[in-house]
Parts: structure tokens; sequence; C-alpha cells
């Protein structure tokens, strides 16, 4: 008879997301790798836009145009698997923390976002 163990269909299912939000990061970031010279390789095609990318595409854009936490933009990351986000890196303050995880609420919705950012007083976003 077949045992099953739940400790093993856990870690089947966290094996599972974690390959899942790996391929949409290096999705993410092929999309966001520069272009070789023409002369090395035939015209790139741009990389079909799929819900995850155009989802973190609307975050993005909806920091960078705050001017009050606009400086993120740059340094932060958010990675999107299935809809669902996560914000990773640094904020100065909770009160910036918060407004960019506000941003990612109201685009993704309030139960889809896992605002991972860390405070630290000396992070300076650049402007």
């Amino acid at each position: 008879m077949f045992h099953f163990a739940p400790r093993t269909f856990t870690r089947a299912v966290i094996a599972g997301s974690l390959l899942t939000l790996t391929a949409a990061v290096v999705e993410t970031q092929a999309a966001q790798a520069p272009a070789q010279p023409a002369q090395a390789q035939a015209p790139a095609q741009p990389a079909p836009a799929t819900p995850d990318t155009e989802l973190a595409a609307k975050i993005h854009k909806a920091i960078a145009d705050d001017k009050a936490i606009a400086g993120y933009e740059k340094t932060i990351k958010i990675i999107v698997s299935d809809g669902l986000v996560s914000l990773k890196g640094s904020a100065r303050s909770e009160a910036d923390k918060k407004a960019i995880g506000a941003k990612a609420d109201a685009i993704a919705g309030e139960k889809n976002v896992m605002n991972n950012l860390v405070i630290v007083p000396d992070a300076k976003p650049t402007n």
C-alpha cells in the first residue's frame, strides 16, 4: 500500500510554485535585457506580453507616476506569478513601504500582493 506523507505533498506544491515563479522572473528579465547589436544577430522580436508582465508593468508605471515614491520604481523588484505580486527590496520608511504597497494593491487587488519590502532608513531612492 502506498503511504503519502503530507509533508511530501506540501514540499511538492512549494517546489512547483517556485518553479513557476522562477519562470516568470526569467521571462521578465529576458524582456528587460538590452538588445544585442544588429550585426551580431537577427532583429529581435519583442517577447509576447503576458498578463503577469503586463501587471508588473502597470505597477512599475504607477510607482513611477507618483512623485513621492517615484525613485523606488528603479530599485525594487516586482515579481508576478499567476497574478500574485511580490514586492522585494528596501524602503526608507514605513510610509514609503505602505505607499508602494497601496499602488500594487490598487492594481492587483489587496489579497494578491505580498509586500516584502524592508525598512532601511539609509536607503535612497533614485529620483
